[in-house]
Protein backbone atom coordinates (compact mmCIF):
# COMPACT_ATOMS: atom_id res chain seq x y z
CA UNK A 1 0.00 0.00 0.00
CA UNK A 2 0.87 3.68 -0.68
CA UNK A 3 1.51 5.56 2.27
CA UNK A 4 -0.21 9.19 2.21
CA UNK A 5 3.54 10.90 1.43
CA UNK A 6 3.17 8.94 -1.63
CA UNK A 7 -0.13 9.61 -2.96
CA UNK A 8 0.21 12.82 -2.69
CA UNK A 9 3.28 13.01 -4.41
CA UNK A 10 2.03 10.77 -7.24
CA UNK A 11 -1.64 13.48 -7.25
CA UNK A 12 0.77 16.27 -7.60
CA UNK A 13 2.75 14.21 -10.36
CA UNK A 14 -0.63 13.60 -12.07
CA UNK A 15 -1.98 17.02 -11.51
CA UNK A 16 1.54 18.40 -13.73
CA UNK A 17 0.81 16.06 -16.59
CA UNK A 18 -2.54 17.18 -16.98
CA UNK A 19 -1.60 20.87 -16.77
CA UNK A 20 0.91 20.05 -19.15
CA UNK A 21 -0.88 17.98 -21.80
CA UNK A 22 -4.68 19.74 -21.85
CA UNK A 23 -4.97 23.04 -20.26
CA UNK A 24 -3.77 25.23 -23.11
CA UNK A 25 -5.62 26.57 -26.60
CA UNK A 26 -4.62 25.98 -29.80
CA UNK A 27 -4.20 29.32 -31.19
CA UNK A 28 -3.05 30.86 -34.77
CA UNK A 29 -2.72 33.66 -37.02
CA UNK A 30 -1.37 34.71 -40.71
CA UNK A 31 0.29 37.57 -41.97
CA UNK A 32 0.12 37.41 -45.73
CA UNK A 33 2.41 40.87 -47.14
CA UNK A 34 1.57 42.04 -50.62
CA UNK A 35 3.62 43.90 -53.41
CA UNK A 36 0.92 44.09 -55.55
CA UNK A 37 -1.59 47.06 -57.54
CA UNK A 38 -3.67 48.88 -56.24
CA UNK A 39 -0.29 48.45 -53.49
CA UNK A 40 3.54 48.58 -54.66
CA UNK A 41 6.39 47.40 -52.84
CA UNK A 42 6.65 51.25 -51.48
CA UNK A 43 3.81 50.66 -49.81
CA UNK A 44 3.05 46.96 -49.19
CA UNK A 45 -0.34 45.52 -48.32
CA UNK A 46 -0.98 43.68 -45.50
CA UNK A 47 -3.42 40.76 -44.37
CA UNK A 48 -3.97 39.31 -40.90
CA UNK A 49 -5.90 35.93 -40.58
CA UNK A 50 -6.84 34.75 -36.87
CA UNK A 51 -6.64 31.19 -37.84
CA UNK A 52 -7.55 29.65 -34.12
CA UNK A 53 -9.26 26.38 -33.97
CA UNK A 54 -10.19 27.51 -30.46
CA UNK A 55 -12.51 30.37 -29.63
CA UNK A 56 -9.77 32.55 -29.18
CA UNK A 57 -9.99 36.36 -30.62
CA UNK A 58 -6.91 38.19 -31.28
CA UNK A 59 -6.70 41.12 -29.50
CA UNK A 60 -3.57 42.98 -30.60
CA UNK A 61 -0.74 42.60 -33.33
CA UNK A 62 2.56 44.26 -33.39
CA UNK A 63 5.07 44.51 -36.38
CA UNK A 64 8.40 46.13 -35.95
CA UNK A 65 10.19 47.82 -38.63
CA UNK A 66 13.59 45.62 -38.87
CA UNK A 67 15.77 48.06 -40.13
CA UNK A 68 15.40 51.22 -37.85
CA UNK A 69 17.45 53.18 -40.82
CA UNK A 70 13.65 53.54 -42.09
CA UNK A 71 10.00 53.87 -40.50
CA UNK A 72 6.34 53.25 -41.26
CA UNK A 73 5.28 56.74 -42.55
CA UNK A 74 0.98 57.68 -41.07
CA UNK A 75 0.67 59.99 -43.73
CA UNK A 76 0.98 56.83 -46.93
CA UNK A 77 -0.61 54.14 -44.53
CA UNK A 78 -3.91 53.18 -43.95
CA UNK A 79 -5.86 51.19 -41.33
CA UNK A 80 -9.40 51.04 -42.07
CA UNK A 81 -12.58 50.48 -39.65
CA UNK A 82 -13.45 46.33 -40.22
CA UNK A 83 -17.17 46.45 -40.44
CA UNK A 84 -17.51 43.25 -38.03
CA UNK A 85 -14.72 44.54 -35.00
CA UNK A 86 -13.06 47.31 -33.58
CA UNK A 87 -9.53 48.41 -34.85
CA UNK A 88 -7.83 50.66 -32.92
CA UNK A 89 -3.99 51.92 -34.47
CA UNK A 90 -1.73 52.83 -31.12
CA UNK A 91 0.84 55.16 -33.35
CA UNK A 92 4.05 54.91 -31.04
CA UNK A 93 5.86 56.94 -33.22
CA UNK A 94 6.68 61.25 -33.63
CA UNK A 95 5.37 63.15 -36.31
CA UNK A 96 2.90 60.46 -38.24
CA UNK A 97 6.34 57.99 -38.13
CA UNK A 98 7.27 54.89 -36.12
CA UNK A 99 9.46 52.14 -36.36
CA UNK A 100 6.56 49.91 -35.36
CA UNK A 101 2.68 48.90 -36.65
CA UNK A 102 0.73 48.34 -32.93
CA UNK A 103 -2.63 47.38 -33.48
CA UNK A 104 -5.75 46.77 -31.33
CA UNK A 105 -8.90 44.87 -31.61
CA UNK A 106 -12.13 43.76 -29.80
CA UNK A 107 -14.13 41.59 -31.68
CA UNK A 108 -11.50 39.55 -34.09
CA UNK A 109 -13.40 36.19 -34.32
CA UNK A 110 -11.26 33.03 -35.50
CA UNK A 111 -12.06 33.00 -39.12
CA UNK A 112 -11.72 36.51 -39.71
CA UNK A 113 -9.35 38.23 -41.67
CA UNK A 114 -7.96 42.06 -41.36
CA UNK A 115 -6.40 44.26 -44.08
CA UNK A 116 -4.13 47.47 -44.05
CA UNK A 117 -1.40 49.17 -45.69
CA UNK A 118 1.59 51.03 -44.88
CA UNK A 119 4.01 53.06 -46.21
CA UNK A 120 7.41 52.34 -45.80
CA UNK A 121 10.34 55.48 -45.74
CA UNK A 122 13.98 55.92 -44.80
CA UNK A 123 13.64 58.16 -41.51
CA UNK A 124 12.40 61.34 -41.62
CA UNK A 125 11.72 61.66 -45.04
CA UNK A 126 9.38 60.91 -48.20
CA UNK A 127 11.19 58.07 -50.26
CA UNK A 128 10.17 54.98 -52.46
CA UNK A 129 11.71 51.59 -51.16
CA UNK A 130 11.33 48.42 -51.63
CA UNK A 131 9.82 46.70 -48.34
CA UNK A 132 12.04 43.44 -49.16
CA UNK A 133 14.95 44.68 -48.05
CA UNK A 134 13.43 46.48 -44.70
CA UNK A 135 11.15 44.28 -43.26
CA UNK A 136 13.37 41.33 -44.35
CA UNK A 137 16.30 40.56 -46.40
CA UNK A 138 18.57 42.66 -44.43
CA UNK A 139 21.46 40.58 -44.30
CA UNK A 140 23.33 41.33 -40.64
CA UNK A 141 20.50 43.84 -39.79
CA UNK A 142 17.38 42.85 -37.84
CA UNK A 143 14.40 40.99 -39.53
CA UNK A 144 10.95 42.18 -38.59
CA UNK A 145 9.52 40.92 -36.17
CA UNK A 146 5.75 40.22 -36.03
CA UNK A 147 3.23 39.28 -32.82
CA UNK A 148 -0.44 38.36 -31.81
CA UNK A 149 -2.24 38.53 -28.33
CA UNK A 150 -4.94 36.55 -27.59
CA UNK A 151 -7.70 37.18 -25.61
CA UNK A 152 -6.49 35.22 -22.86
CA UNK A 153 -3.66 37.09 -22.99
CA UNK A 154 -1.32 34.51 -24.90
CA UNK A 155 1.44 35.85 -27.07
CA UNK A 156 2.47 34.29 -30.55
CA UNK A 157 5.35 35.76 -32.40
CA UNK A 158 8.19 35.50 -35.46
CA UNK A 159 11.19 36.87 -36.81
CA UNK A 160 10.60 37.28 -40.24
CA UNK A 161 12.94 34.81 -41.93
CA UNK A 162 15.74 35.93 -44.41
CA UNK A 163 14.93 35.13 -48.33
CA UNK A 164 11.24 34.21 -47.47
CA UNK A 165 9.87 32.22 -50.48
CA UNK A 166 7.08 34.18 -51.97
CA UNK A 167 3.75 32.51 -53.08
CA UNK A 168 2.03 33.55 -56.59
CA UNK A 169 4.04 35.29 -59.35
CA UNK A 170 8.00 34.85 -59.09
CA UNK A 171 8.68 38.82 -60.54
CA UNK A 172 9.65 41.72 -57.91
CA UNK A 173 6.51 43.03 -58.03
CA UNK A 174 3.64 41.09 -57.95
CA UNK A 175 4.95 39.12 -54.58
CA UNK A 176 2.81 37.84 -51.34
CA UNK A 177 4.62 37.09 -48.69
CA UNK A 178 2.97 34.45 -46.15
CA UNK A 179 4.30 34.13 -42.25
CA UNK A 180 1.88 31.59 -39.93
CA UNK A 181 1.94 31.42 -36.45
CA UNK A 182 0.64 28.25 -34.84
CA UNK A 183 0.92 27.23 -31.20
CA UNK A 184 -1.13 26.65 -27.66
CA UNK A 185 -1.45 29.19 -25.17
CA UNK A 186 -2.84 28.77 -21.48
CA UNK A 187 -6.21 28.35 -20.56
CA UNK A 188 -7.29 31.17 -18.38
CA UNK A 189 -6.98 30.11 -14.79
CA UNK A 190 -4.66 26.85 -15.10
CA UNK A 191 -1.82 28.50 -13.67
CA UNK A 192 -3.84 29.45 -10.69
CA UNK A 193 -5.13 25.56 -10.72
CA UNK A 194 -1.69 24.05 -10.90
CA UNK A 195 -0.85 26.95 -7.61
CA UNK A 196 -3.75 25.53 -5.81
CA UNK A 197 -2.10 22.44 -6.12
CA UNK A 198 1.17 22.96 -5.15
CA UNK A 199 -0.54 24.34 -2.07
CA UNK A 200 -2.35 21.28 -1.46
CA UNK A 201 -0.11 18.37 -1.86
CA UNK A 202 2.52 20.96 0.74
CA UNK A 203 -0.36 20.81 3.40
CA UNK A 204 -1.08 17.74 2.90
CA UNK A 205 2.77 16.61 3.50
CA UNK A 206 3.01 19.15 6.58
CA UNK A 207 0.10 17.16 7.97
CA UNK A 208 1.32 13.56 7.57
CA UNK A 209 5.05 15.02 8.95
CA UNK A 210 3.08 16.24 11.66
Amino acid sequence: MFNNITKSLLGFGLSVAVFGTAQAYPVGAQLDIIGDSPFDTNVPGFTLSNLSSSTLDIIGFNLTIGNTAFNFDDAGSNYPTSLNYSVIHNNTGSGGRADNISLSFVGFNPGELYGFYADVDVDSSNTTRNFQTVLFNNGTTPNSVFSVTFSNGGVLSMTLPENPLPIGTADNVNNTYRFTLTGNVPVPGTLLLLAAGMIGFRTRLLTTSA
